[in-house]
């Protein structure tokens, strides 16, 4: 079970990140990214990371995020993208689970750790699972990454409340 972190900060405007730095500051503090903390521990694997698989989950993500919202226009989405999101819709409709939260900026203050986490989903038997999207099978960071986002995350319910986690390929 992963504890929740009391000092936990969640879509607080003064967590800023800088995507082109890939650089997370709560106000003037620099705090580790979840992703540079795996990877200075050598659990990213590299080989499937180049500029358009970085674009493409970029894109993705934020085609999610605004579908999440219910502000998508999905004639935008680019044709390169859209076996990815149509695979997704087609997750949400077999599965019958919904949207709660999407690309949720986190951190732990006391820690010094921030990331932004994909999604936290509600299965239609209640159960809450914070998500981690992936085109990649099982990338071993997959376990790690999620516990310090739930860590934070948990802090958006009331306390008690189970969520699980997960990666979805």
């Amino acid at each position: 079970m992963v504890a929740p972190s009391l000092a936990a900060v969640i879509n607080d405007p003064r967590l800023v990140f800088d995507a082109v730095a890939h650089r997370y500051t709560l106000e003037d503090r620099d705090l580790i990214s979840v992703t540079r903390a795996l990877q200075e521990a050598g659990m990213v694997d590299t080989r499937h990371w180049n500029e358009v698989a970085r674009l493409r989950g970029t894109y993705l993500h934020a085609a999610i995020a605004l579908f999440a919202e219910g502000d998508l226009d999905e004639t935008t989405i680019d044709p390169l993208l859209s076996g990815y999101f149509a695979g997704f819709q087609r997750f949400l409709a077999e599965t019958k689970a919904t949207i709660e939260h999407s690309e949720v900026r986190v951190c732990d203050p006391l820690l010094g750790y921030a990331g932004t986490f994909d999604a936290i989903i509600r299965w239609p038997n209640g159960v809450r699972t914070l998500i981690e999207w992936t085109s990649v099978a099982f990338p071993p960071m997959t376990g790690p990454q999620t516990a310090a986002y739930l860590r934070c995350a948990r802090n958006l319910y009331p306390t008690g409340t189970t969520i699980a986690r997960a990666g979805l390929h």
